[in-house]
């Protein structure tokens, strides 16, 4: 009697841990979900910046983040934000932004995608990760550089993909 409960109880947890795995295949956003990656998308230009902020100040409050680190993370977004931004000045409104943020290792790893409307933000990333080069001269860093402990900017036609680490404040 006591076998039959233990069969039912592993039928039941691989058939749960099935149904993560095809639900982190049908739904890809709920992988991101699990892995504690959260993203946004928008237009790109500068009147979303209280969308950014919002979404940054979001994340820092779920992870614990004091005043200053909080304050730097979005600094740090808001530069990267107006700079893509300003290097779209002649075809604006041209090309969406997503942002996704996770936590790792004692701070935040924010990926910029700028890519044309209407194309798929992954095919865009495959693109760029087969394709790209460098450009960091070509994003202003000014302010950045203060903020971010590292930052990795690619190139590809009309996509750029902006790679930002800061610390955390011990």
């Amino acid at each position: 009697m006591e076998s039959s409960y233990l069969v039912w109880i592993a039928v039941a947890t691989v058939a749960a841990l099935a149904l993560l795995f095809l639900s982190g295949r049908v739904f890809p956003g709920w992988r991101d979900w699990l892995r504690g990656r959260r993203k946004i998308e928008m237009s790109l230009d500068a009147g979303v910046r209280h969308l950014l902020d919002g979404y940054l100040g979001e994340f820092a409050r779920r992870g614990g983040w004091d005043d200053g680190s909080t304050e730097k993370l979005r600094a740090a977004g808001e530069e990267v934000l107006m700079s893509l931004a300003g290097q779209d000045a002649d075809v604006s409104g041209l090309r969406r932004l997503r942002v996704s943020v996770r936590q790792e290792k004692g701070a935040a790893v924010m990926e910029f995608l700028a890519a044309p409307q209407g194309t798929n933000f992954e095919r865009q990333i495959r693109l760029l990760e087969q394709h790209a080069v460098p450009a960091e001269e070509e994003l202003s860093l000014r302010l950045l550089k203060h903020y971010a402990s590292s930052v990795r900017h690619r190139h590809y036609h009309l996509n750029d993909l902006v790679t930002v680490r800061v610390e955390r404040s011990p």
